[in-house]
């Protein structure tokens, strides 16, 4: 019997000592053993003190400096042992048959798995789901096109990845962003983590539950986007991110016209169906 893969979770936190509590013990809820990483760069609230209460259940990398959200997520990354990896931010949470349900799917031809999210307000009642996508394992095309198609991305906090993948694939920053969201900006980097990882593996698969839960608050990025005018300049970010994936070797192109309305056709027609797992 093949031993199962070691997974961590990373969870970056800044400032955020009043809801880092939630992502670490829902990661440390979880019904399969996992490795618990809280990386805190350069918080100046109680997030020590938060996080100390958790002694060796949780390993914790403190740097005094805040180097910027992707600095952030590396360095908890990089101070992971599992092969496999979650990053779960730190207003976010994770349901506890998370990790089980994703390492079902993530076999050797498979680039990661991702599942359906629900959004909860800031007093925190449960709201839509996200990301009802078509099921199962699926060609790397499909999901490839549908990142292409879309304004925004699929949040890695729902994702499951191979660290190797992660450490090569999660650019320090988007090459040729600028602006609000540039370098280290955290918008541009995640939409890559999926597709630069899509370039290596022939299938993906989704996972029809909200097994993440995000929090929906001003200081989320998308919502402070929206609220505050900068909807344009997020979109604007992400339209660079594509740009750097399409000038790699063996990307897919945009589709246009007719053959953009019809994949967009098939990929909602296909969401409504039951899962199917390609053999």
């Amino acid at each position: 019997m093949t031993p199962r893969p070691s997974v961590s979770i990373v969870i970056p936190t800044f400032n955020r000592s009043k809801l880092v509590s939630r992502a670490i013990d829902a990661a440390l809820a979880q019904t399969v053993p996992v490795e618990v990483v809280v990386c805190d760069h350069g918080s100046t609230d109680a997030t020590p003190e938060v996080v100390g209460r958790y002694g060796d259940r949780v390993r914790y990398v403190r740097r005094e400096t805040d180097r910027g959200p992707i600095a952030c997520w590396r360095d908890g990354i990089e101070n992971a042992s599992g092969e496999l990896v979650n990053i779960t931010y730190d207003d976010d949470w994770l349901e506890r048959t998370f990790i089980e349900e994703t390492l079902a799917l993530l076999r050797d031809d498979v680039a990661f798995v991702y599942t359906r999210a629900r959004v909860f307000s800031a007093e925190n009642q449960p709201g839509r789901v996200l990301l009802e996508h078509p099921a199962g394992i699926r060609p790397i095309r499909d999901i490839v096109e549908y990142l292409l198609r879309a304004k925004l991305t699929i949040s890695p906090g729902c994702a499951l990845f191979r660290r190797r993948d992660v450490l090569a694939n999660l650019l320090p920053e988007v090459p040729g962003a600028r602006g609000i969201y540039g370098k280290n900006s955290g918008v541009g980097e995640d939409l890559l983590l999926f597709l630069l990882t899509s370039l290596h593996y022939p299938h993906y698969a989704h996972i029809p539950k909200p097994l993440a839960n995000f929090l929906a608050h001003e200081s989320s990025i998308t919502i402070n986007a929206t609220t505050t005018g900068k909807a344009r300049e997020l979109a604007d970010a992400y339209s660079v991110a594509k740009q750097y994936y399409l000038q790699q070797p063996g990307s897919f192109p945009v589709q246009s016209g007719f053959k953009r309305w019809l994949a967009k056709r098939r990929w909602k027609k296909e969401s409504r169906k039951a899962p199917t797992i390609l053999s």
